[in-house]
């Protein structure tokens, strides 16, 4: 299990950070429990298992893209071996990629490897659920803000990377703009349910005594 943890690969990415999102996402929901039975809210399943899903989910973003390198890796290191076994960092690299790797390949300067390709559909495909709930969860955004939302949030992103030691990478604000366009095109697709979620006093209700 710690070979994969640190293999670097997206599987082991993934198992990182599912200890943090599990917790997160518990307490949420013991948050949302106590806040509705507290004001003897109605219980609308429909809203809070959407929104639930959307804290955790936000809740892996950053543990991937807001971290600084190696942090999980070394997390598991000392829990595995009591040593971190790499080092965390370094801070404020500030290493910027202005050339989207498209051009690069286009240009015969650059080998589009299985290691690139991987990290590009996969950024693609980590912010569709952005683009997909957004319209769901807040049905009251617009076709102009969510356009908005989805250039600055990506830009935001890779502002804060190189801070991090991480970089700034023009290809994740194309692909991650990309994931959230895709996203938002399925939560078009239903737009009943968009519509029933962002109503207050629609779905089942249950109120919790």
């Amino acid at each position: 299990m710690y070979q994969i943890l640190i293999s670097g690969s997206v599987f082991g990415l993934l198992l990182q950070i599912i200890p943090i999102v599990t917790i997160i996402g518990i307490l949420y929901a013991i948050y949302r429990y106590t806040y509705i039975k507290k004001r003897n809210r109605p219980w609308i399943w429909r809203k809070e298992i959407l929104q639930w899903i959307f804290v955790c989910y936000l809740a892996g973003v950053i543990n991937l893209v807001l971290t600084p390198p190696n942090f999980w890796s070394c997390i598991w290191a000392y829990m595995y071996l009591g040593y971190s076994g790499s080092s965390i960092g370094p801070l404020f690299t500030f290493d910027f990629n202005f050339m989207p790797t498209i051009l690069k390949w286009w240009s015969g300067s650059f080998v589009l490897g299985d290691w690139v390709k991987t990290m590009l559909v996969g950024n693609v495909l980590l912010f569709v659920p952005m683009g997909f709930f957004l319209p769901i969860i807040f049905g009251n955004i617009t076709k102009h803000k969510f356009f908005r939302i989805a250039i600055m949030l990506p830009i935001a992103i890779e502002v804060v990377q190189p801070m991090i030691g991480r970089s700034f990478d023009v290809d994740d604000i194309i692909c991650n703009f990309a994931g959230m366009l895709i996203g938002y095109g399925f939560a078009l697709m239903i737009p009943c349910f968009i519509h029933k979620t962002a109503e207050t006093n629609s779905g089942r209700t249950i109120t919790i005594s």
